[in-house]
């Protein structure tokens, strides 16, 4: 801790007592935003309380190395974090991974920088948001980009703390890749975040990358150490402390400070006092967490678990959402993928990176991405149609109804969870980005420090479903045109529906117990009958006649079959929002268009829990995007108030 350390970490103990203009619970992405705008006013003070730590390490600068999730304790990752049993899965578990430490999910994530479509934030409008249409929000994208890949566009950002680069792979599959999206009537584009781009294409994508190969993430970019040590007279950053409640009154409107602990479990409590906001920026798990704690929520939850009802808001931890993705891989040549790093050849890599920050570790897992609508697929031959039956424009990316449900990804690596020993993979990763199910965050216990429970919605909606059967199939349709591309090299289609099902079954035989079904339901789910009775008697009438189901094609793979595999291998992309949603109504919302939670003047959120509905894109930009705004309001709200 501060001053026996580089960077300034005050622990809970320095701080406690203290009174401070703005406490900003959780430094993660928006966040370190916030902290470092705020604290550009030298005449206020700013508190930023983080569960872990900072731990600026040449892994965690390390693009590629730096998203492997198994690293663990080296870059914070929390891997305790688990969903409930999932009856759209065969009851199996999800673990929902996450970052501590200051920086966030930056720190971990692909560094991929996506804004979203225009028609995403028309939705937001419809929905009577109409403070949070695309051209409300355009001018913070702008804002924070340095979109050194794209130096003459105008609609793009060039000046902010997030420089933007774009990368190709030096394998040779990318170029057939490309004439396989072209021959099913996807255009190729180079900006996914220009707003007149198509609402579907194959994109190149920009990624937080610096121009000596390292990742860039919202701490190095905005709470870095020369930022810290700068500012450390009215910007104090305690690390290793967990929010345990709000102190929060209804009557006034006002949250007076909060009461924070150590994050290692020691049992004594301090408090900081808050003179003008706080601002929950704990993320889509923990902000929910927070409020509950704090008697801010639906009033069972407080009658529960014998807490005081301060508020009460239904919404609280009750839309759980995120994009969820269905590993579809073809075995290729080690030279072609990632793999190559686990031969000999990693040791030249790695001082490749280390002396020029050249190479293959200091890339993304992925540069290229298909963004398309399920409903403009023609499903007899997987072309996607630019109109449809009427004549409308299917690629006007400002239209709501434009939005696309899928994004299917290109990476040269495996992309399941665990290891499949033995091979060397390609994926090609369908995700879901517009799902219709919704999960929830609830206590388990008054504890802080427990992990919430966590009801994960993976289809839980017969759309969604069928928007992934679908995303299925297009995905295997362009790996049977790269099969037939003219690939100079090896390449079989290896994991996926309706194919050798030894290396799927070796796989999941190969999950630790935490993944394992859970116990079976005690009611009967929404279907009528038990969720594990339907997968049991799926995976019967797949497994007849197996030898003669073997080596599918998209075409000749059944309903079915797609459906099982999917119940099986699908699993979480990160992108948990949605459960402290904005909206007019606090009947169906947690804050308001200022991001005040409804019944309080000082008490905002600012992260992905605030998403009415979850974007079609990766969400680091939008989230930045709503901290920067976050911070205007805030600013024009004290400034109103001194005008007074």
């Amino acid at each position: 801790m501060w001053p026996f350390s580089s960077y300034p970490e005050y622990s809970p103990s320095q701080v406690d007592g203290k009174i401070y203009d703005y406490i900003i619970v959780g430094g993660g992405t928006a966040g370190c935003v916030i902290a470092s705008r705020l604290s550009e006013d030298r005449d206020v003070s700013v508190l930023v309380l983080e569960r872990g730590h900072v731990k600026d390490n040449v892994v965690s600068r390390m693009p590629l190395v730096s998203q492997n999730m198994f690293l663990g304790n080296t870059l914070q990752v929390q891997s305790n974090r688990w969903s409930e049993p999932m009856p759209g899965a065969n009851r199996r578990r999800n673990r929902l991974w996450a970052v501590e430490g200051i920086g966030g999910a930056t720190r971990m994530n692909a560094m991929l920088w996506t804004r979203g479509f225009p028609g995403d934030y028309a939705a937001w409008y419809e929905m009577g948001l109409k403070d949070w249409a695309y051209e409300k929000l355009e001018p913070y994208f702008r804002k924070i980009e340095n979109a050194v890949a794209h130096p003459k566009s105008s609609s793009r950002g060039h000046k902010g703390p997030i420089e933007l680069r774009q990368f190709t792979y030096p394998f040779i599959w990318t170029t057939y890749i490309e004439k396989a999206v072209q021959k099913l009537g996807l255009r190729l584009e180079k900006d996914t975040n220009d707003p007149t781009a198509p609402a579907m294409g194959y994109f190149n994508l920009d990624t937080s990358i610096d121009a000596h190969g390292r990742r860039i993430s919202a701490f190095s970019a905005y709470l870095n150490k020369t930022v810290a040590l700068r500012r450390r007279g009215h910007l104090a950053v305690c690390t290793g402390a967990v929010a345990s409640r709000l102190d929060a009154d209804a009557q006034t409107g006002l949250v007076t400070g909060v009461h924070i602990r150590c994050s290692s479990g020691l049992p004594k409590e301090f408090f900081v006092k808050a003179r003008r906001e706080v601002i929950v920026c704990s993320g889509a798990a923990c902000t929910p967490q927070l409020l509950l704690l704090s008697g801010i929520g639906p009033k069972q939850s407080s009658e529960k678990f014998g807490i005081p009802l301060v508020k009460e808001l239904p919404a609280v931890g009750a839309t759980l959402s995120d994009h969820y993705s269905i590993p579809i891989m073809l075995e290729v040549q080690p030279k072609e993928t990632f793999h190559i790093l686990e031969t000999v050849w990693g040791i030249w890599y790695f001082l490749l990176w280390l002396f020029f920050g050249k190479g293959l570790l200091g890339l993304s897992s992925m540069s290229n991405s298909v963004f398309i609508r399920t409903g403009a697929i023609d499903e007899s031959n997987m072309q996607v149609k630019s109109h449809d039956e009427e004549g409308r424009d299917n690629l006007d990316a400002s239209i709501s109804r434009n939005v696309p449900d899928i994004e299917v990804m290109f990476m040269p690596s495996s992309s399941v969870e665990r290891a499949v020993l033995g091979h060397t993979f390609m994926s090609i990763y369908p995700t879901l980005v517009q799902p219709c199910g919704s999960g929830r965050v609830e206590l388990v216990n008054t504890d802080s420090l427990s992990q919430p429970q966590i009801t994960y919605p993976l289809f839980t909606n017969e759309r969604d479903i069928t928007s992934a059967r679908l995303a299925v199939r297009f995905a295997m349709r362009l790996a049977d045109e790269l099969q037939h591309s003219g690939y100079p090299h090896p390449i079989r289609l290896a994991f996926a529906p309706g194919q050798d099902p030894s290396i799927l079954d070796e796989w999941e035989n190969s999950a630790p117990v935490d993944y394992l079904p859970g116990p079976e339901p005690v009611v009967p789910s929404i279907l009528g009958v038990r969720d594990s009775q339907v997968a049991a008697d799926s995976k019967q009438r797949i497994t007849e006649g197996l030898e003669s189901r073997m080596n599918k094609t998209w075409k000749s793979v059944t309903d079915d079959e797609i459906d099982i595999y999917m119940r099986r291998v699908s699993h979480t992309s990160l992108h948990f929002s949605g459960t402290c949603p904005m909206s007019n109504d606090e009947k169906s919302g947690v804050v308001d268009q200022e991001l005040r939670v409804h019944g309080f003047s000082n008490l905002r959120i600012a992260d992905t829990s605030v998403f009415p509905k979850i974007p079609s894109c990766h969400t680091m930009a939008p989230v930045m995007a709503v901290a920067e705004r976050c911070v205007d309001l805030v600013k024009a709200a004290w400034k109103e108030r001194k005008s007074q």
